[in-house]
This record gives C-alpha cells, sequence and structure tokens, in this order.
C-alpha cells in the first residue's frame, strides 16, 4: 500500500501525540521497543522486528518513528504495534515508558536522545543500536558536546556497527569498546520489494523505450536529472524518466520543471483517478512507499543526493531490485556501500558524464546483465545482519541485562 502526501500523519497531531504520549494504545512489558526516525530506518526497523517473530512468535514488539512519512509507514507496516516516538523532553519520555513498560530498546542507526537514554538507564532499560553508524562529521560534533552527550553514552549496553569505520567512531566518542561489535548492515536482509500495482502502466508509458529511475532527487538537483533525460532522449531508443523527489514538498516543483522542459508528465497520485496518456515523457512518484518497488522496472537508476552535497541516499534499494546505480560525487554517506558494489555503481561528476555512464546500462543488455549479476551477489555475500542483530536483542531482552 502506499501513501501520498494527503496521508501521511498530520504534522501538529503527531507532535502533540510526541509530547504527551496516551496512556492508551500497545503497550509491551516484557518485550521490545524498536525506533527509526524516518522511512530508511522504519524499513530497517521492520527487517529486525520480522527476524524478531521469526525467531520468537510470542515476543512483543513496538514500532514507533519521528516523522510524518515515517509514522504513515509503520501505520500501514505495524498497523497494531506502533505509536509515534516521544519528543526528547523528561516529561514525554516519562510518560511513554510508563505507558509502554518496554524490557529493551532498539535503536536504529544514529539515534541519541539523551532524555530517552538517561530514562533508559534510570530504569535498567538495556539499550541496543543496530545498524550503528557515524559520519565523521557527526562523530566530531559529538566530540565538541561531550558535556552534553558524554553522560548518555552509558546508557549503550551494545553498538552493532555497519563497518569497522563506524565501530572506530562509536569508540571515539566515548562507548567502551567491550560494548561496541560490527554487525553488518540490515538493509543488505531486506527482502526485494514486489513489483507495484501500477507497473504495467509503467510500461504502456515507456512504449518500448528504457526507463530510467532518478530516485530520491533532492531539488537542487532537478536541472541535472533533466539534462541527464534530455542528453538520453536525444539517441534513439530515448528514455523515459521515473522521477522521484526526496522530499513531498518538492512535488510540485519538480512537475513545473518537467513541463518547462516540454515534457509529458503523469503525476503517480492520479494514475487511478484519470485515464493516462498512451505515451508520456517522465511519471512524477508523487508518493511515499512505492521507489522500491519502482526501482525494479528501470534499466538503471541515478542516485540522488550525490549530486548535491547531501552524502548520498539508499543506494541498496536499487541495488536490491537489480537494478544499476549511477552516483555523483557525494558520498560521505554511502562510500562502504559503493565500495562493496563495484561493478554494478558508476561514478559521474556531471551531466554530460552521467548520461554517458547510464547509456550502454540501458541500451545494451549484456552491460545490464553483468551489473545486474554484481548487483545480486552483493547481497547473497552481506546478508545475516540482521541475524546477528535479532540475538543480539533476544539476549539483552530475555536475560534481564540491565544498562550499566
Amino acid at each position: 500500500m502506499t501513501s501520498t502526501l494527503s496521508s501521511e500523519a498530520p504534522v501538529f497531531p503527531l507532535v502533540v501525540s510526541r509530547l504527551f504520549p496516551s496512556a492508551q494504545g500497545p503497550r509491551i512489558p516484557g518485550g521490545v521497543w524498536i525506533q527509526g526516525v524516518s522511512l530508511g530506518e522504519v524499513e530497517v526497523a521492520v527487517t529486525l522486528a520480522e527476524e524478531l517473530s521469526a525467531q520468537r512468535p510470542d515476543l512483543p514488539l513496538l514500532l514507533t518513528s519521528t516523522t510524518p512519512a515515517g509514522v504513515g509507514l509503520l501505520s500501514r507496516r505495524r498497523p497494531r504495534a506502533w505509536r509515534p516516538f516521544p519528543l526528547d523532553l523528561p516529561f514525554s519520555v516519562r510518560r511513554f515508558f510508563d505507558a509502554t513498560a518496554p524490557r529493551l530498546l532498539v535503536l536504529v542507526e544514529t539515534e541519541l536522545w539523551p532524555a530517552v537514554l538517561g530514562e533508559a538507564k534510570r530504569r535498567g532499560v538495556p539499550v541496543l543500536v543496530v545498524n550503528a553508524r557515524l559520519s565523521e562529521r557527526s562523530a566530531r560534533r559529538y566530540r565538541r558536546a561531550g558535556r552534553l552527550f558524554g553522560g548518555s553514552w552509558g546508557a549503550l549496553t551494545r553498538v552493532l556497527a555497519r563497518t569497522v569505520e563506524d565501530a572506530s567512531r562509536f569508540a571515539e566518542i566515548g562507548v567502551p569498546l567491550s560494548r561496541i561489535a560490527v554487525g553488518g548492515d540490515l538493509k543488505f536482509d531486506r527482502a526485494p520489494a514486489p513489483e507495484p500495482p501500477f507497473a504495467e502502466a509503467v510500461r504502456r508509458l515507456a512504449d518500448g523505450r528504457p526507463v530510467l529511475v532518478a530516485g530520491s532527487i533532492a531539488e537542487a538537483e532537478l536541472p541535472l536529472v533533466l539534462d541527464v533525460r534530455r542528453r538520453l532522449a536525444a539517441n534513439a531508443p530515448g528514455v523515459f524518466l521515473v522521477l522521484a523527489p526526496r522530499q513531498p514538498e518538492a512535488y510540485d516543483a519538480a512537475a513545473r520543471r518537467a513541463g518547462a522542459d516540454g515534457l509529458i508528465v503523469v503525476r503517480r497520485s492520479r494514475l487511478e483517478q484519470a485515464p493516462a496518456p498512451q505515451r508520456a515523457d517522465v511519471l512524477l512518484l508523487d508518493t511515499v512507499g512505492d521507489l522500491a518497488g519502482v526501482y525494479g522496472l528501470g534499466g538503471a537508476a541515478l542516485l540522488g543526493g550525490t549530486f548535491a552535497p547531501k552524502g548520498g541516499h539508499n543506494v541498496l534499494e536499487p541495488l536490491r531490485a537489480g537494478t544499476p546505480v549511477v552516483h555523483g560525487p557525494s558520498i560521505g554517506n554511502i562510500r562502504s556501500a559503493l565500495e562493496a558494489a563495484e561493478g554494478a555503481v558508476f561514478a559521474a561528476d556531471d551531466a554530460h558524464a552521467a548520461a554517458d555512464a547510464l547509456r550502454p546500462l540501458l541500451t545494451d543488455p549484456a552491460a545490464h546483465a553483468r551489473a545486474a549479476e554484481i548487483a545480486r551477489d552483493l547481497f547473497a555475500r552481506h546478508a545475516g545482519a540482521a541475524r546477528t542483530a535479532a540475538h543480539a536483542a533476544l539476549a539483552l531482552a530475555l536475560s534481564g541485562t540491565e544498562a550499566q
């Protein structure tokens, strides 16, 4: 199921529910609370929850998220076992712990909330960080703010870092080495997303042209994406663009920019509301939750957040679909994944280089097949992080281990 912007959690009621967590709703006495900030972290949280349920079907689980998009996704993926994450204020946090009574708190990636960690430590609730990642920039910031965060590290019972580099940075900011291990990246354990229900509409709109999926595109990257499409469309057989802006507030701007280029744009949110034209140039993915499945329809992907100074967004999502990726120079957040996927990912500095890298992937079946095979092998080689994280969570939740 998919959410449009209008069906995400409304911002004001969400803030109120985070400030005053209700006594009504799911409780998990003796169970596990898993928190992910937004869409990417929620997907990791759901992956872990599924593994925990497979190993211990009787274990109560509660998932939380912070953003409207994350909460909206949880409400669909875990409709009976979710709540909004409390604001990191002592009153809100105490009220949440009182209402839910968790035995273990699992934080996804970089979730270091002082009030939450302090309350967990006060109540003797162990805290596990999974898929733990920490950039050098974030590590410097935490080191500078040592007085504010230093006491929080004592609440971290176990940190399962994605990589050796992440583990080293957690040690640098003051987490004891004895509590840190390399657990791998749970995103390698995500099952391939199913084909979206509008897949046939995409194929009809593409009308035999190869499909390029530009995913998680920042608004500043829109001119480059359209330039790449223009360069690819200049040669037979052309290209059909699926454009997925990173932020919902950029949907309208993306439609206007593409229209100003003389392109026929179809919006995903309107596919079921009115007959689509027989042929179009762009499908605007103006919905939340569709991108992972759409990647599987593409011959190649252009990765957002890499042609603007964002550090790169989720590169494993298109690779999981077997779709080769072309990325820009801003890759600080995804460098290790790109190194592991060498042969399925291709670097480009500008629109000209990106079009040159994409062209063979979209038009040469042999080149595409080689890259897709490398992408599939990547996941076979790196699977197992979800099992490792689940074992760690169960050891803490079922042994009664307390944060030191």
